[in-house]
């Protein structure tokens, strides 16, 4: 008797402990709300702060949604911890005709699940390849945008130097590809072939992602409905032909993370092309973004707590350390490559500065006025300003060190006169990102494209351009899929709120569990989401988030199993 009540005890109080992250998620989901509300309608707090009625109905709708989200996360969580997304040990080889679900699909579907299971590499790259032939016949030779045309200049046509404004090996690779296509009379050859290795690369890595919830035996639902969600993604087809340095470094961090979760999990063999394939995914990372060597190094360095890993995390860090510094310390400078404008790292405080200057100049000092002038075009901040993105801030930058230090001091004292200028400044920029309002993720449309060709045909006298034939089937595919992603529920899908709250959901799960390992797995998207609001612009510009959106399907049932394999608590020394 004493027993049974010492076991109730324990898990009541597992219960109360595990209430307190579903409590804290759904008050931080209502701030968002709330928050993201006002931002949306007025580009500040006005909506909750700006009178005491405002307040008062902000508080009332708060607790609405909390009492809402409260409900919600506490039956996700629930769900979660029935491992509904795992099958038991022993049932991922069932024939699929015991399953009376799979059976009634037919037997078209029936057999395709069953090569899945049989030859899940193979048959996901031939399924994810095959559905998007008319995509790619339709968007040869490649989306291009703003950054293409800025990279090609560089690359191909050399009017200006290589700048690590945009990854330097990067825009290599992508120059190597366009003087090919050059070499052999076809400029149109030599994007397509840029595009196509890039998208074969992408379905390769998912394929693989399949393949490994195959082996560690999740529900073959799960590893199904992975595959629809790849396929029908408005965004993820609609990027794959898309000229942009973001499209291969998600390939790469992708397969960071299926390697990452290979060389942690337990369940099935380690390979030594796991090995090999976590440098791969390190060294394609560096190269194909500059901020990768932080989601690494955040990542493994975490890791090392974790001791079965901490020797191969040790390995990476110092692959990951020395490659960059060889890039950056010793390549670049004997290339003569420009290096990256500071700027890039600073738009949080260039904005707070441009939203004090233009709603609070009055209050700012001559001093004050000749020390941010120094570092920013101090007349044209105010109508440079753009709450949602910084790029025509930082545009006007040309300081020195000396000037940042300097402007710095100006900046705090700015701070502590108006915080609130500044609290609201970086809502501003980045609310997006948790608010599910009718703000979607952009899209890089043919026409966009074709302007970007013209640009570069009348600049360098290339000859970039979609085939006429394809023009009708091209507006028509383009028109029909962002109409139909635009309706409700469906265009979930293509907001930036929903993937940022599964990424928070996921890390606050794994505080519930007291899942250190679960944690560790979850760090690259605690790094990628600092990374966004720290970045330019808002949640709308897919191409930040585009990882995310990739790999976080795959990474919920990877997180998952680590989980419920491994239970470690935050608090123990591995």
């Amino acid at each position: 008797m004493l027993t049974f009540k010492k076991g109730k005890m324990e898990k009541t109080s597992r219960k109360h402990s595990g209430k307190i992250w579903c409590h804290a998620a759904a008050i931080l989901f209502a701030v968002f709300m709330i928050l993201g509300q006002s931002f949306y309608e007025s580009n500040s707090w006005a909506r909750v702060f700006g009178s005491v009625s405002h307040l008062i109905s902000g508080l009332i709708r708060g607790i609405f949604w909390y009492l809402l989200f409260y409900a919600g996360i506490s039956l996700f969580f629930r769900f979660l911890d029935t491992g509904s997304f795992l099958s038991k040990p022993g049932t991922g080889q069932h024939k699929l005709r015991d399953n009376r679900y799979i059976a009634r699909l037919g037997s078209i579907a029936g057999r395709y699940a069953g090569l899945i299971i049989r030859y899940p590499f193979r048959t996901v790259f031939l399924t994810l390849l095959i559905l998007n032939i008319p995509y790619i016949i339709f968007s040869y030779p490649g989306i291009f945008m703003g950054d293409s045309a800025t990279q090609i200049a560089q690359s191909v046509f050399h009017t200006t130097g290589l700048s690590n404004h945009h990854p330097v090996m990067h825009t290599l690779f992508l120059g190597a590809c366009l003087s090919l296509g050059g070499m052999i009379g076809s400029w149109n050859f030599g994007a397509f072939l840029f595009c196509l290795l890039q998208t074969l690369l992408m379905f390769a890595v998912m394929a693989y992602g399949v393949k490994t919830l195959v082996e560690i035996q999740a529900n073959r639902w799960a590893y199904l409905g992975v595959i629809l969600y790849y396929i029908i993604h408005p965004r993820i087809s609609a990027y794959l032909f898309l000229v942009s340095k973001d499209i291969l470094y998600a390939d790469f961090i992708v397969l960071f993370y299926i390697a990452f979760f290979r060389l942690i999990q337990n369940s099935v063999p380690k390979r030594k092309r796991d090995f090999l394939l976590m440098g791969v995914a390190v060294l394609g990372m560096i190269m194909a973004r500059n901020d990768g060597i932080y989601v690494i190094v955040l990542t493994l360095l975490l890791g090392l707590l974790y001791k079965p890993f901490r020797k191969k995390a040790a390995c990476y860090i110092a692959l990951a350390v020395f490659t960059s510094a060889m890039l950056n310390q010793v390549l670049y400078p004997l290339m003569d490559v420009t290096p990256g404008s500071i700027r890039e790292m600073l738009s949080v405080p260039f904005q707070q500065t441009a939203r004090y200057v233009k709603y609070f100049e009055d209050d700012v000092t001559e001093e004050e006025k000749q020390v941010i002038d120094k570092v920013l075009d101090y007349d044209v901040l105010a109508e440079s300003y753009d709450p949602d993105l910084s790029d025509a801030v930082k545009a006007t930058y040309h300081g020195t060190n000396e000037d940042l230090a300097e402007y710095f001091g100006v900046w705090f004292e700015m701070l502590l006169r108006h915080p609130g200028v500044y609290i609201q400044a970086t809502i501003n920029n980045y609310y997006q990102y948790f608010y599910p309002g009718p703000t979607l993720f952009n899209n890089y449309s043919y026409e966009w494209s074709e302007e970007m060709m013209d640009g570069l045909n009348e600049s360098f006298g290339s000859d970039y351009h979609f085939p006429e034939i394809w023009d009708t089937a091209r507006e028509t595919l383009e028109m029909v899929r962002e109409d139909f992603f635009s309706m409700p529920v469906w265009s979930l899908l293509n907001k930036p709120a929903p993937y940022i709250w599964m990424a928070i959901l996921f890390i606050l799960y794994c505080f519930r569990r007291k899942s250190l390992l679960g944690f560790i797995f979850g760090m690259p998207m605690i790094v990628q989401m600092l990374i966004f609001i720290t970045g330019p612009t808002n949640g709308y510009y897919c191409r930040y988030e585009y990882p995310m959106v990739i790999y976080l399907p795959v990474v919920y049932i990877f997180g998952l199993h680590l989980i419920n394999s491994a239970q470690t608590r935050l608090s123990s020394d591995s």
